[in-house]
């Protein structure tokens, strides 16, 4: 089903939902003892989940069923959420004015997030600004000029893809994390500072390695690069497995890259210290670690070396006290879908 062959009609967005600016909760001010509601923040992925949350006291959640679209972060990430939530500062709440399927609302949050690449920005155009007034999209129409609601939902059910699936039995493998210990960054792992690299070099001198920069969208990375120019400008690559952090803009936001990479100014490589534990594997178990401290960079607050070398994480460790990669390891491994993972 093509898309061109459709009649199209531009949309309000405040014809098509009531739109709401979300809970604007602080997430470093929730409870976890009991957690069952859903916290949405700003990132494009996960859904936009951040965590679980304890239900707030006279704070009814969102329903599910409502869309989210992140106001700041990940610009413009619009997400239908599945379960009852709690927002984060700057994110919007989309609730149908009509009934809704589930594929048409799944169509006009694509719709959104287009609309959102390249008219709105942070500090510019912002979207808090426009969202309640004069935000417009484009939806297919009936010869009437209503939206095509069946159109959309076909094209949606028109996407097929194949299931993924898992030889992985699930296996609960408990998590003490009480018996965990205490490291700093700089106990683990080695940082690696980035220099300026701009989207123009990239597309003057092409190659096969990942250039990152700060942003959560395709893991950071703006393009692939030359190895060789990266040599000549001496910007800082490695060629094996690692990590990376944002220090801006999406600061604490933590991605692996299995090839190696190099990083711009905005961001950071991370090396495990330990050659024996270098592998994907304890790399993921690491980077879910870090991103649980993501919330301390909220706020325009940035990731720098020596703040960061002195972030303290807990780890799973051995009878002496070192950090336990093997059990790291096993532990992603009896993850369902570990076994789909590219080595």
């Amino acid at each position: 089903m093509s898309l061109n062959n459709a009649n199209r009609r531009v949309f309000l967005l405040t014809e098509l939902f009531e739109i709401t600016m979300g809970n604007k909760l602080d997430m470093n001010k929730m409870t976890f003892d009991a957690p069952e509601v859903n916290f949405v923040g700003r990132s494009s992925s996960n859904n936009g989940v951040a965590a679980k949350v304890d239900r707030i006291a006279g704070l009814e959640p969102y329903p599910s069923g409502d869309i989210t679209v992140a106001l700041g972060g990940s610009l413009g990430t619009s997400c239908l959420q599945f379960e009852p939530f709690y927002t984060s500062q700057n994110v919007a709440v989309l609730h149908a004015l009509e009934p809704m399927s589930i594929q048409a609302k799944l169509f006009i949050c694509s719709v959104i997030m287009f609309e959102c690449r390249y008219k709105y920005s942070a500090f510019g155009r912002e979207l808090n600004v426009h969202i309640r007034d004069d935000f417009n999209l484009e939806l297919p129409v009936t010869p009437s000029g209503d939206p095509d609601w069946a159109f959309m939902e076909a094209y949606i059910d028109g996407l097929h893809s194949k299931p993924v699936t898992t030889g992985i039995r699930s296996v609960n493998v408990p998590l003490d994390i009480q018996n965990w210990k205490e490291f700093l960054v700089d106990d683990v792992l080695k940082i690696i500072n980035g220099k300026g690299i701009t989207i123009d070099e990239i597309a003057e001198h092409p190659g096969d390695l990942e250039a990152v920069q700060s942003g959560e969208e395709n893991m950071g990375v703006l393009g692939l690069i030359s190895r060789e120019y990266c040599d000549e400008m001496d910007y800082k690559r490695v060629d094996e497995p690692c990590l990376t952090v944002a220090r801006s803009g999406t600061s604490g936001y933590v991605a692996y890259h299995p090839n190696g990479c190099v990083v711009g100014d905005s961001a950071k490589i991370l090396l495990l210290k330990d050659s024996s534990a270098k592998n994907v594997y304890v790399y993921l178990f690491v980077r879910t670690i870090l991103e649980a401290n993501r919330y301390k960079y909220c706020y325009g607050r940035k990731v720098t070396e020596d703040g960061y070398k002195n972030v303290m994480i807990k780890l799973p460790v051995k009878s002496d006290g070192s950090p336990d990669w093997v059990w790291m390891e096993q532990y992603m491994k009896s993850l369902p879908y570990s076994d789909r993972i590219n080595l």
